[in-house]
């Protein structure tokens, strides 16, 4: 009997040591696969304070990326893997800015480039301030802690007001105290 007990306590230790085994293979792989998901290759330089700018469309890989400084229309195309139909020798060149989300569409002949802002869901995410003065009700509510009551209430108050001309006005909008004005505050511009 005592046999038993111990030919089935080897078995657990052989268990646990499996599932240690599986557990360091799966970490290891994960850290030498983690290289190969760049889309460039070539691992990105951090920066201190990257800037954003998102792509759709006709690309290989839409998304939002991060550049060192406002880049150009073609370094963003580069990073998202290049256009799906042409080179990319063949779309006009400009400087992008920060929050710009760009769409390229193919008809066939040309692309059709348009740019407008990103969601205010993906700037709060990514730390890209929502403007205080240009933001929908909406939009408004991507920031932690702005309902839809109080977005509507922001709303009405810089209509009354013909805009905020600084950020510390949002203070005197009801419903808005020291400590909501303080955690709101990093997501706010003008």
């Amino acid at each position: 009997m005592k046999f038993l007990v111990w030919k089935m306590g080897l078995n657990r230790i052989n268990d646990k040591s499996a599932g240690l085994l599986l557990l360091l293979l799966i970490i290891i792989a994960i850290f030498f696969l983690k290289g190969l998901s760049t889309h460039t290759g070539v691992a990105d330089v951090p920066c201190p304070n990257p800037i954003f700018v998102q792509v759709e469309g006709d690309v290989q890989h839409p998304g939002a990326y991060a550049f060192c400084s406002p880049p150009k229309l073609k370094e963003l195309i580069r990073k998202a893997g290049g256009l799906r139909h042409v080179p990319s020798d063949a779309v006009a060149d400009r400087t992008l800015i920060e929050g710009t989300k760009v769409t390229l569409d193919y008809d066939g002949k040309r692309y059709e480039i348009s740019e407008s802002e990103m969601s205010p869901f993906h700037k709060t995410t990514l730390g890209i301030p929502i403007s205080l003065n240009r933001e929908s009700e909406e939009g408004l509510t991507a920031i932690p802690g702005i309902g839809q009551s109080l977005a509507k209430t922001i709303v009405a108050e810089r209509a009354n007001r013909g805009g905020f001309k600084e950020l510390d006005e949002l203070r005197s909008v009801p419903g808005i105290g020291q400590k909501l004005y303080a955690r709101i505050k990093p997501y706010l511009t003008l």
